[in-house]
């Protein structure tokens, strides 16, 4: 068993304002790395910002600041390699780039989509 993988997402998302969305992100592995940990980080412009960060050994799950209760990683889906977040309750603020990182003890890899925002 390799512990290489890839990860991929889709390019853009449309988000209706109010309403929940799921940013796709998808790992080509069946089993679930070792000591995998998935986090979901916004780029705006130089900044970073943490949206949501899962750490399996730990069982740990925590949000960033503005995402409490607002962001959640849909792990039904890890059996099949999806470690897609949803984002609860779309705020025009929300659009813009998030990357998906899925890091192993031996490997690392990311992905990007863009989140536009429709609807007011």
């Amino acid at each position: 068993l390799s512990d290489h993988f890839e990860v991929s997402s889709s390019p853009a998302v449309t988000g209706i304002v109010g309403q929940d969305v799921v940013l796709p992100c998808q790992i080509s592995t069946r089993t679930q790395p070792d000591n995998m940990e998935v986090q979901w980080k916004k780029i705006i412009q130089s900044q970073i910002e943490n949206v949501h960060e899962y750490r399996a050994k730990l069982s740990q799950d925590v949000s960033g600041e503005k995402y409490i209760g607002r962001a959640e990683l849909l792990k039904d889906g890890f059996s099949s390699g999806t470690v897609s977040l949803k984002l609860k309750n779309v705020r025009p603020a929300d659009r813009g780039t998030y990357t998906c990182i899925v890091k192993s003890n031996e490997w690392s890899a990311d992905a990007a989509t863009e989140l536009r925002t429709a609807g007011w």
